[in-house]
C-alpha cells in the first residue's frame, strides 16, 4: 500500500493543541468583536419539548474525529458514536484493466454520434472491478438505561417506582457546541450534557441530579455489526470490533473482499459518590456498567482506528488509554471549559443578526420550539430569525465534523447510525463534498478546510495511476468518488461515475484559499504542487474533436442524461460544459499561479494554448446556458445538479457585469429548473441559491432559501437529499446554506469586494461581523431599511481594493474623514489603498 500523508491525523490530545495552533498557515485578519448582545451568541439555540423520535431527529456533537448523536431520552438513553475513519474495506487496485485500450475506441464512438455503443463498451471496459466503493460505517451505540434514576422506593424499600418526567428540555446550545437535556422526575431535577472535546479528544457525557444520590444508570456499549464488548476494569466498557461490508453487490464481477478497519474504543466512568462496577450481560446481553447512588457522573469516551494505528490492537488501546487518562486527571468543568474555548476560537470569528418584524412577535417565535418553528415555516409562516440560527448551525456541523489533523466531512459530515449507509457516507466529489467547505473561507473558518486538502492530496497515489493506466497521461485525476484511502477510478454506472474531474474542481479550493489569504507561501508549497499536476492530466487527457477544439472525455454532465434525435436517453458524451469550464479554470488558475511564483513559463504558454482551443459557451434553444456540446433536450429538466452554472458559482467565468448575456442564460437555465421541479434536495436548493446570490437576486435568494427550510429541512434543521421526511440526512444543503447567506452579504470575485450584493427585501435590517473577502480582507456591515449603514474593513495584506457600494450609495467619510469617489462607473465603486492590520470604519450614505 503506498504511503498516505493523512497517517499524521489527529488522535492523542497532545498533537491536538499543535495541529489547532498554526498561526501563520491560517492566519486570518482580526474583526470586529461582535459584543454579546449584537452577535446575540445566547440565542443561538435548538431547542425541543421532546425527545429526539429517530436518529434523523437527534442532535448533533463532535470533535471532527470522534461524533455523537443525542436522542434525549429519559428513561432509555440512546447517544451514537462515530469515529472517522471506521471504514469497510480496504486500499485496493480495483482498475479496469481494459480501460486503456477502451477510451480511445469510445471516444471515437462518441464523436461519430455512437452514444449506446460507446455506453455499453464504457461500462464493460472502463468502470472499477468492483464497482463499489468501501463505505464509512457507525461505531456504534452507547445505551443509558435510567430508569431507576430518582426512582421512590416503596413501603418496604426495595422496588421502586417512577413518575413520567415533565419540564422537559432537550437544546443545542451552538455557542457552547453542547447537547443538555433537563426533565424533572418524583420532583427531582436531572440534568445531562454532552460535548465532544477537540482539545482532550474524548466524548464527555455529564450526568447530574439536583438531589444527592439521586443519579442511576445501567450502560451499555453495541453496535449493529462485527464487535464484541468486555469489562475494562470495574468502572469502565470496551467495545471492539471491525467494519466489515455488509453489502456484496451480488452478480457484479469481482466479489468485495471482507476487510475493513478495525476499532477499539473505551468507556469510563468518574463517579461523584455512589456504587460503580460492571457486569456480564445475561445470554447475547452486552456487558453493562453500573452505576447506583451517584451525586453525578462523568462518562468520557474514545476510539482508536487500525487506520491511525496500524501496528495492532496494542497500539489502538494505548492511545485510548493516553486520552482517557488525561481527561480524567481533568475536572468537568476544567473540560467543559477547555472545550468552549477552542470551539469559540472558531465559532465567534463570524456572527449574523436579522432584525425584521416587531419585536414581540419576534421575540414569542424565539419562545418556540425549533421544529415547531420549522413546521410553521413549511405551514407557509414567516420566520426572519430562524436565519441566524440556521446560519450558525451550518458553521457548527462544519467545526464539528472537520477539524485539522481529521479526515474531511463526508456526505453526513461525521455522522451515520449505519453499516450500509445512503451512498455509503463516501466523499462524493461532483459537488457535494465542494459544498461542505464553500462557507470556510466565507465565513472565517480556514483551517477548517485542511482536512479537505489532506483529502485532495490522499487521492494521489491511485489518481496517478488511474490516469496513466486510463488515459496515458500524467498527472493525477479523481472521478465522482473517493474514499478512507484516496481512491480514484469511476464506480457506480454511467450516471456519474465516468467523470474526470474530481480532483481538478477539489484543487481549485486551493487557489480559493491562496486568494483569501494571499499566503504565497501556501501557494509555492501546498497549492501549486497540486494545481500543476492536475493541470498536466487536463494537457494530456483533452483530445481533438472533428470540430477543431479540444474535447475531454468520455465524460458526463453529472448524474444528468439527454434525449437523442430518436427520443432515447444517454449519459456518456465528449466536452460537457462543466467538463469545459472545470478545465479552463484549472489551466488558468494554474498559469496565474506559475506567473505569481515566476516558474514554468514553458507550462504557461501550453495552458494559454490549450484555453484558447476550448469550446466556447453556448446558449439553447431555451435562452438557457447549454449543458451539453449540443442543443440536447434533458430527460429530466428538473434535475438536481446544475452542473453548467459551475462557471458562475462556485467559479466566476460568468459574472453578471463582464459576461451579461451568459448572465442572463444562467438565470434562464434556473428558471428552467425550478419550473419543473428542481431544487428538490437540500444541496440542489443550497448551489440554486448561491447561483441567484452571484445575479445579485436578494429576493430570489430569500425565496429559495424559504423552499430549502419548507421543502428538505428537518426539525433539527439537518438537510436531507429529497423532499420528504423519509428521505436520507446528507450534511452538504446544510453546510452550502450558510455559504450562501455570506454571498448574499459579501461578494469578492473579480477583483472587486461588493457589500450587500443580494440583499433581500425580507432582510430590512440587519448586522454582520467577520465575513471574508478575497484579498485577506474580514468585514462587518449594518444595514437599515435595506441600506448599508456602515462597514469596518479589516485588513490583512498590504493592498489596493476597489469596493462596490450597494446602488446609489457612496462613502460619507472612512475613520471620519471625508471620501472621494476614485473609480469611475454606475456601480459605486471606490478605490481604497489599505494596510495589513489597519480598520477601516466607513459611513456610508
Amino acid at each position: 500500500m503506498p504511503r498516505i500523508s493523512r497517517r499524521r491525523f489527529l488522535h492523542d490530545a497532545a498533537l491536538s493543541g499543535a495541529l489547532l495552533s498554526r498561526p501563520r498557515l491560517f492566519a486570518q485578519p482580526r474583526s470586529s468583536s461582535a459584543t454579546s448582545a449584537e452577535a446575540n451568541w445566547d440565542g443561538l439555540r435548538l431547542f425541543f419539548d421532546e425527545p429526539a423520535a429517530t436518529w434523523q431527529d437527534a442532535l448533533p456533537v463532535g470533535n471532527g474525529r470522534l461524533g455523537a448523536m443525542v436522542f434525549g431520552n429519559t428513561s432509555v438513553e440512546r447517544i451514537q458514536l462515530n469515529e472517522d475513519s471506521i471504514w469497510d474495506g480496504e486500499y485496493r487496485n480495483r482498475d479496469n484493466p481494459r480501460a486503456g485500450k477502451a477510451v480511445p475506441v469510445i471516444r471515437q464512438l462518441l464523436f461519430e454520434g455512437n452514444v449506446h455503443e460507446a455506453e455499453a463498451m464504457a461500462v464493460k471496459d472502463m468502470l472499477s472491478l468492483p464497482r463499489r466503493m468501501p463505505c464509512y460505517q457507525t461505531l456504534g451505540d452507547l445505551m443509558l438505561d435510567l430508569s431507576a434514576s430518582g426512582s421512590t422506593p416503596d413501603a418496604a424499600g426495595s422496588s421502586a417506582t417512577t413518575s413520567q418526567p415533565s419540564s422537559y428540555r432537550l437544546e443545542l446550545d451552538l455557542d457552547r457546541a453542547m447537547v443538555t437535556t433537563t426533565f424533572t422526575r418524583n420532583g427531582v431535577k436531572f440534568t445531562r450534557e454532552v460535548f465532544s472535546s477537540a482539545p482532550d479528544q474524548v466524548i464527555v457525557i455529564r450526568l447530574a441530579a439536583a438531589d444527592r444520590g439521586a443519579v442511576s444508570l445501567v450502560a451499555t456499549l453495541t453496535r449493529p455489526g462485527d464487535h464484541e464488548s468486555a469489562a475494562a476494569g470495574s468502572n469502565g466498557l470496551i467495545l471492539r470490533g471491525q467494519a466489515l461490508p455488509v453489502n456484496d453487490n451480488p452478480g457484479q464481477q469481482v466479489k468485495e473482499r471482507q476487510t475493513g478497519v478495525r476499532f477499539f474504543a473505551c468507556l469510563r466512568a468518574h463517579a461523584e459518590g455512589g456504587a460503580v462496577s460492571t457486569t456480564a450481560g445475561e445470554g447475547d446481553q452486552p456487558v453493562q456498567l453500573r452505576i447506583a447512588g451517584a451525586d453525578s457522573v462523568t462518562l468520557l469516551l474514545d476510539c482508536a482506528t487500525s487506520f491511525r494505528y496500524s501496528a495492532g490492537e496494542a497500539a489502538m488501546v494505548a492511545a485510548v488509554e493516553r486520552n482517557l487518562k488525561a481527561a480524567g486527571r481533568r475536572s468537568y468543568a476544567d473540560l467543559l471549559s477547555r472545550h468552549m474555548d477552542d470551539h469559540r476560537a472558531i465559532f465567534r470569528r463570524c456572527s449574523l443578526r436579522l432584525d425584521a418584524g416587531p419585536t414581540g412577535a419576534a421575540n414569542a417565535l424565539d419562545a418556540m420550539p425549533t421544529d415547531q418553528r420549522i413546521q410553521r415555516i413549511k405551514a407557509g409562516g414567516e420566520d426572519p430569525g430562524l436565519f441566524p440560527i440556521f446560519f450558525q448551525f451550518g458553521r457548527y456541523l462544519l467545526i464539528s465534523s472537520s477539524r485539522p489533523g481529521t479526515l474531511a466531512a463526508n456526505l453526513q459530515g461525521l455522522w451515520n447510525q449505519s453499516v450500509d449507509p445512503p451512498w455509503g457516507s463516501k466523499y462524493t466529489v461532483n459537488i457535494n463534498a465542494e459544498m461542505n467547505y464553500w462557507s470556510a473561507e466565507r465565513t472565517g473558518m480556514a483551517e477548517i478546510a485542511l482536512p479537505f486538502f489532506d483529502l485532495l492530496d490522499s487521492t494521489r497515489p491511485a489518481g496517478a495511476r488511474v490516469a496513466k493506466s486510463y488515459y496515458g497521461a500524467r498527472g493525477f485525476v479523481v472521478h465522482h468518488n473517493t474514499d478512507l484511502w484516496g481512491d480514484a477510478g469511476p464506480i457506480d454506472g454511467l450516471g456519474g461515475g465516468i467523470w474526470a474531474m474530481g480532483a481538478a474542481w477539489m484543487s481549485t479550493h486551493l487557489w480559493e484559499h491562496y486568494l483569501f489569504s494571499g499566503d504565497t507561501e501556501f501557494l509555492r508549497r501546498r497549492a501549486y504542487p497540486r494545481l500543476r499536476e492536475i493541470a498536466c492530466f487536463l494537457l494530456d487527457y483533452l483530445t481533438p474533436a472533428p470540430d477543431g477544439y479540444l474535447a475531454t472525455g468520455p465524460s458526463c454532465s453529472p448524474e444528468n442524461s439527454y434525449r437523442l434525435p430518436d427520443g432515447s436517453a444517454a449519459h456518456l458524451c465528449m466536452s460537457p460544459t462543466m467538463d469545459i469550464e472545470i478545465t479552463r479554470a484549472i489551466l488558468s488558475k494554474t498559469g496565474q499561479a506559475a506567473k505569481i511564483l515566476g516558474v514554468d513559463a514553458d507550462l504557461r504558454r501550453q495552458m494559454e494554448k490549450a484555453a484558447s482551443r476550448l469550446p466556447p459557451f453556448r446558449i439553447g434553444r431555451f435562452g438557457n446556458l447549454q449543458e451539453w456540446q449540443q442543443d440536447y433536450v434533458e430527460v429530466e429538466p428538473g434535475h438536481r445538479h446544475i452542473s453548467q452554472l459551475w462557471a458562475l458559482y462556485p467559479d466566476d467565468q460568468i459574472t453578471l457585469r463582464e459576461t451579461p448575456k451568459l448572465a442572463q442564460a444562467c438565470r434562464a437555465s434556473l428558471d428552467r429548473r425550478l419550473q419543473y421541479g428542481g431544487g428538490s434536495t437540500g444541496w440542489s436548493r443550497a448551489w440554486i441559491v448561491n447561483c441567484f446570490a452571484r445575479l445579485e437576486d436578494g429576493d430570489r435568494c430569500h425565496e429559495q432559501l424559504m423552499e430549502l427550510l419548507r421543502r428538505s429541512t428537518l426539525g433539527n434543521l439537518f438537510d436531507v437529499c429529497g423532499e420528504k421526511p423519509s428521505s436520507y440526512f446528507q450534511v452538504d444543503g446544510s453546510l452550502g446554506a450558510p455559504a450562501a447567506m455570506a454571498e448574499m452579504l459579501l461578494q469578492s470575485h473579480g477583483g472587486v469586494v461588493r457589500l450587500l450584493p443580494a440583499l433581500p427585501s425580507a432582510w430590512p435590517n440587519g448586522r454582520v461581523t467577520g465575513l471574508r473577502a478575497r484579498g485577506g480582507l474580514a468585514v462587518d456591515l449594518a444595514w437599515e431599511g435595506g441600506k448599508a449603514r456602515q462597514a469596518t474593513l479589516h485588513a490583512g495584506l498590504d493592498r489596493s481594493l476597489v469596493l462596490a457600494l450597494p446602488v446609489g450609495q457612496r462613502i460619507e467619510s472612512i475613520n471620519g474623514r471625508p471620501a472621494a469617489r476614485e473609480t469611475s462607473g454606475e456601480h459605486g465603486e471606490y478605490r481604497l489603498e489599505v494596510r495589513r492590520g489597519r480598520r477601516y470604519a466607513l459611513s456610508l450614505a
